[in-house]
């Protein structure tokens, strides 16, 4: 039996459904920017010396994907502008006719219309941030059953029965950090800046940009702490793996007479096909959760592009205050892009950890 079959069968017996059905969602929701990939299309490549996809394809429509998502976000820079000018328009009448008391209710409503379409764009990146976070600590939930077991076979008990706990804890506690404290900080830190923006003063609007600086600050710890953990704890078994699986292979090889190194050659092949299939789907869920993150940033950079340029557009012609409320909205979609790259960071140094942990253990 050659390699090819046996990793054939190891397959055959491996429940990859879940993972594939969030491939498949990725893929559909992205409109074919997206490629549907499978784990088996993964390895038939690797093994074949063939890239894995088209990366000028996947350039191309990603590019597609951002010019059309500042398409649609031109209609909220139109809508902003528009109420910007009719605020310009009111604070001018005011000076020239004197009737400051009218003008100003005006641009009272007109602001309170600015805030809620600003607040209405920004709730749904909030659930977009949000879900997309969810999905990727569902794919992590889904991997480390099928890796850590795979790790396990192929010698790595030490590090298996270390990494799961603390993995599985690491992605837990920090998904729970993001979702009840991160992600409503800077949210909660955007109404603060969007209300700020009602008056001439700046009441709240420091506390906002502090929030904001707070949430990304605290993201970057997290990530710093439980990735390191993480690798500390892995590179530290790994060794002892090492040595367990080589001091095995020498046993057999040399202490059972006649067919000792056939077994050892035997118990060689396997393990490299165990570590072939490993490796497989820890590249899949590598690239599940960057297709996961590609989407999202793409609509947040687009997103914040809008803000920007509409601050621009503003500022000479409506209330400077709108503006600069325009241009930390902008900062602030950039701040949620920043922390789902974190995130998403965090989760692929976990991948890249059991992908390097193993090869130790198949060295001749």
């Amino acid at each position: 039996m050659d390699y090819k079959s046996i990793i054939q069968e190891q397959l055959a017996n491996m429940d990859l459904s879940d993972l594939q059905s969030i491939m498949n969602d990725t893929s559909l929701e992205s409109g074919g920017v997206v490629p549907n990939l499978s784990i088996q299309d993964i390895l038939n490549k690797a093994i074949n010396g063939q890239p894995i996809f088209d990366s000028q394809v996947i350039i191309h429509n990603f590019i597609d994907l951002f010019l059309y998502e500042i398409k649609s976000s031109i209609i909220l820079g139109v809508q902003l502008v528009t109420i910007c000018i009719v605020i310009g328009l009111l604070t001018n009448l005011s000076n020239s006719f004197g009737n400051k008391a009218a003008s100003r209710l005006g641009i009272i409503v007109c602001s309170c219309f600015v805030i809620g379409l600003c607040l209405n764009n920004f709730s749904q990146t909030f659930d977009m941030c949000s879900d997309t976070l969810n999905t990727m600590t569902r794919t992590m939930q889904i991997l480390l059953p099928i890796l850590i077991p795979l790790l396990i076979s192929i010698g790595g008990i030490t590090t298996g029965s270390i990494l799961n706990p603390v993995i599985v804890g690491s992605i837990t506690m920090f998904n729970t950090i993001l979702q009840k404290f991160i992600l409503p900080a800077i949210f909660i830190s955007s109404i603060f800046i969007l209300v700020n923006s009602l008056t001439e003063r700046d009441y709240v609007n420091k506390l906002g940009v502090f929030l904001r600086g707070v949430a990304t600050f605290a993201t970057g710890l997290c990530v710093t702490f439980f990735a390191g953990l993480t690798a500390i704890q892995g590179f530290v078994s790994e060794t002892a793996d090492g040595v367990l699986i080589n001091t095995a292979r020498y046993s057999v090889n040399n202490f059972i007479p006649i067919v000792g190194g056939f077994a050892a050659d035997s118990i060689d092949m396997v393990l490299s096909c165990v570590g072939v299939i490993k490796n497989g789907i820890s590249i899949f869920g590598v690239i599940l959760v960057i297709f996961l993150l590609a989407i999202p940033l793409i609509k947040l950079m687009a997103i914040a592009i809008i803000y920007k340029v509409t601050a621009i557009i503003i500022e000479p012609i409506g209330n400077k205050q709108v503006s600069g409320c325009m241009n930390e909205m902008g900062n602030s979609v950039i701040t949620m892009a920043v922390v789902l790259f974190l995130a998403a960071l965090m989760f692929l140094v976990f991948l890249t950890i059991i992908i390097g942990i193993g090869g130790g253990s198949l060295l001749k």
